[in-house]
């Protein structure tokens, strides 16, 4: 069996494995845009007896970290068809990702999963959680909050190509898990083909301004739906950003006040947000959690160095790599408020961690103490409430993104 990348006209082909393994007939008209929006030099294919079996690839992203960023893989497209399963392709593309990474220089792989069985034995932890929810429109009262002095204007979407990005980048600097969206990136998201749409209407755009300047946006879609002549219409909220409180609760404002609106669904939120503790019947939303993006620590020191952390501290972590037994060992980090290194090292751990629970308390979404009663992290009480409050920060991780 080979492993490659591929060129632009084995797009099709290589679209094919999604189709066959994800259940579902790809239209031509996106193939182009699909084509266009993908890293190819970053494409892997498993080619037996020169058919495609296999798939996957990589974008090349900024993520966020506490305190600045970090490069980082995120793995995209994995795909093995039904008759080669168990037969070691995802095991054989996967190492040739970690090499791919490894020969980039980029400190950390990430993905979101479709089955999130198979993943932790590849070196992922899941480090940011997903909110999906819905309200009746007629059960979300609010409660007198955060008001500012801006407007609210509907937006075309020639428009929305300018103002989105820039509040998306603004926003992206202080959350840890935000992913950078490149101008390919930017092309494809804007993307509204109708057979995406699910039974919604095309997407629509609103600004929050402020003396000139967009300090949040809405991106949402309505499904026309009437019973017996009463409206029972559905909204999509599927992004809305905002800089400041003002702006997200004057965004929310409208959403709630749209007319013949009967239910209100998201597609991605974070799982604690303002408007949890402005509605007047917090238990009429409807909430559920799911796993959100799982992150591999590719190399230890350069990872860890790249952030910053809560409080000064020193703490030496053995890492047992499995499945990358040479991204393991034995590794000194300190770090403050102020910057961090992160060495290699001989001395005794103070803390032993799978490559898994290290990725998943990386950015300050994880515990170390959970871990630690779930037999994933072994050391003294007080090293483990060291790292805990190191690795925590003022802001939990959430990332919007899909790739």
């Amino acid at each position: 069996m080979e492993i490659r990348s591929i060129k632009r006209d084995e797009f099709r082909e290589y679209a094919s494995v999604w189709e066959r393994t994800f259940n579902f007939d790809g239209k031509d008209e996106e193939l182009e845009q699909e084509a266009d929006a993908h890293e190819l030099d970053r494409s892997i294919v498993a080619v037996d007896s020169d058919r495609f079996v296999g798939t996957g690839g990589s974008f090349s992203f900024d993520m966020t970290v506490p305190g600045g960023s970090v490069a980082a893989a995120g793995l995209t497209a994995i795909a093995v068809l039904p008759t080669h399963r168990r037969q070691g392709v995802l095991t054989a593309m996967m190492r040739h990702h970690f090499d791919d990474v490894r020969e980039r220089e980029e400190p950390v792989s990430i993905l979101r999963a479709s089955e999130s069985l198979i993943y932790s034995r590849f070196g992922y932890g899941v480090s940011t959680l997903d909110a999906r929810w819905k309200i009746r429109k007629a059960e979300a009262v609010l409660l007198p909050g955060p008001e500012g002095n801006g407007s609210i204007s509907m937006i075309d979407v020639e428009r929305a190509r300018t103002v989105l990005p820039e509040v998306y980048a603004s926003a992206a600097r202080s959350t840890p898990g935000f992913l950078s969206r490149n101008e390919s990136i930017w092309k494809h998201a804007f993307l509204d083909l109708e057979h995406w749409r699910g039974g919604f209407t095309s997407n629509r755009f609103v600004v929050y301004e402020e003396q000139g300047r967009a300090h949040g946006y809405l991106r949402y879609r309505v499904k026309d739906t009437w019973e017996q002549s009463i409206p029972k219409n559905e909204v999509l909220a599927a992004e809305l950003m905002a800089l400041t409180p003002e702006a997200e609760m004057a965004l929310w404002r409208f959403v709630f006040s749209m007319d013949l609106i009967d239910v209100v669904r998201t597609q991605n939120r974070p799982v604690h947000e303002l408007l949890d503790v402005l509605l007047a019947e917090p238990r009429r939303l409807e909430k559920r959690r799911v796993d959100g993006i799982w992150t591999r620590l590719v190399d230890v020191p350069a990872a860890l160095s790249a952030r910053r952390y809560r409080v000064p501290g020193r703490v030496v972590f053995e890492v047992v790599d499995r499945f990358l037994p040479d991204s393991g060992g034995r590794f000194a980090l300190e770090g403050s408020l102020d910057g961090a290194s992160c060495e290699p090292t001989g001395e005794e751990p103070d803390l032993i961690v799978d490559a898994g629970a290290l990725g998943a308390c990386y950015i300050g979404g994880g515990s170390f103490e959970m871990l630690r009663v779930a037999g994933r992290v072994e050391g003294t009480r007080e090293a483990v409430r060291l790292a805990d409050t190191m690795f925590s920060w003022h802001v939990d991780p959430w990332c919007p993104h899909y790739f």
